[in-house]
């Protein structure tokens, strides 16, 4: 069988394919030889001492699949030995670790794998046993993590005009937290702590005195008064935002609050129908298909004070999205507000308070239009290795399984 294309085919440059042993039908197996002849000492670091003394059994190494067939190949075990230090050694190959029977190519693409799915799927994929992926899957991770998590915290520290943000997620719901510190423009995430308490926020800026010394332009955060507190402490000079994504889910909970109030007004018809469309009152309007205009209008026709609160709620969505400089949206901020006053329902007053004692950190992303739309998406993909998971009771090992889940983009840099 013609050999010629398979060194090319198995990117191995240190060996020469010698023979075809067996192809099975899901097996194939491969005799290959060294193609140098001297080998340095591991402790002269000299070949010009190194001599032959023979070899053992064939050794036998599992690499990346050939045409869907499982790949083994089999290469010699040759004694060498120094007659310098007059050490005995084995013949050492760059492909594969000492006593590894994976080749370093499969191990890689095998974590690779494993990263973006689970161990059971990479080892159904590799056809190798689930344990193995996993032992593979555990003892890359820290060298991994440990790599990227140098290499976004340097970006950065270079970055000129840094945008942060900082969000919690849920472990246990209503129960334990953990907080992420995020890079928005770099797109990366440069840390995670437990907890979302000030306590806990203070104690890790003092246990970490490189986060100190980051110089971010703005952050973003929801309302939380813990974060505000933390980050107005840590970089006074930095712009607090309050994240739009939060802030505008408290005027659509607003919105369906006066829809609760409305719905029990109604006939037992409208009330059925109001109930079964509510999710139309959330999105913009220009955001909706003509059918589901047509029956947003028909909801918003049920009373005066719903559609009043729908118009409410567009208009604080025309805000942020067409306000062309600060100076013009805290104008329109206070239009908004006196829009809001003229509703008389406890959830829009209740809502126009928390607005007002926001009211700087909510004007802020006039300044510097960022959100933390990224770091809810990375949420979800923190939320799915969790669930694949089974929450790791390891803490170093489950908080490098989420760095490189959230920073998988860095791997193949």
């Amino acid at each position: 069988m013609q050999t010629q294309y398979i060194n090319e085919l198995l990117n191995l440059p240190e060996l020469k394919i010698h023979q075809i042993l067996s192809i099975e039908s899901d097996e194939l197996h491969i005799e290959a030889l060294p193609l140098s002849d001297r080998q340095c000492c591991p402790c002269c670091g000299s070949d010009q001492n190194v001599i032959r003394k023979g070899s053992n059994d064939m050794r036998t190494v599992r690499h990346l699949s050939v045409f869907e067939k499982k790949t083994y190949l089999h290469v010699p075990s040759i004694r060498m030995y120094c007659t310098r230090c007059e050490a005995g050694f084995v013949w050492a190959y760059e492909f594969v670790g000492s006593k590894q029977r994976y080749s370093r190519l499969f191990r890689s693409h095998t974590v690779e794998q494993a990263l973006g799915s689970t161990a059971a799927h990479s080892a159904r994929m590799q056809q190798a046993p689930a344990s193995t992926v996993q032992r593979m899957h555990n003892e890359a991770v820290p060298a991994e993590c440990e790599r990227i998590y140098e290499r976004v915290w340097e970006e950065a520290k270079e970055t000129a005009g840094l945008v942060l943000g900082v969000d919690d997620f849920a472990i246990k719901k209503g129960h334990t937290y953990n907080t992420g510190i995020h890079n928005l423009k770099g797109e990366t995430m440069l840390d995670l702590l437990p907890g979302r308490k000030l306590e806990e926020l203070r104690a890790y800026a003092k246990e970490h005195p490189g986060f100190l010394l980051l110089n971010p332009k703005a952050v973003v955060m929801d309302l939380a008064q813990a974060y505000h507190t933390w980050i107005s402490e840590c970089f006074p000079k930095a712009i607090r935002i309050a994240d739009r994504f939060h802030v505008h889910g408290y005027v659509i909970e607003s919105v369906q609050e006066v829809r609760k109030t409305v719905q029990q007004t109604l006939s037992p018809r409208a009330k059925a129908y109001l109930k079964a469309n509510h999710r139309l009152l959330n999105p913009p309007a220009d955001t909706l298909s003509e059918e589901s205009k047509k029956r947003l209008e028909a909801l918003l026709n049920y009373s005066p004070l719903l559609r009043s609160v729908w118009d409410w709620k567009e208009a604080f969505a025309t805000w942020y999205d067409c306000s062309p400089s600060f100076g013009v949206a805290k104008l329109g901020f206070e239009r908004w507000c006196k829009q809001g006053d003229q509703i008389d329902h406890a959830a829009v007053q209740s809502t126009l308070r928390t607005m007002q004692n926001w009211k700087e950190e909510i004007m802020n992303y006039h300044q510097c239009r960022w959100t933390n739309a990224t770091v809810e998406g990375r949420h979800n993909r923190i939320k799915a290795f969790q669930r694949r998971h089974y929450f790791t009771r390891n803490r170093s090992r489950y908080k490098a399984g989420i760095l490189i889940e959230c920073n998988r983009h860095r791997m193949l840099d």
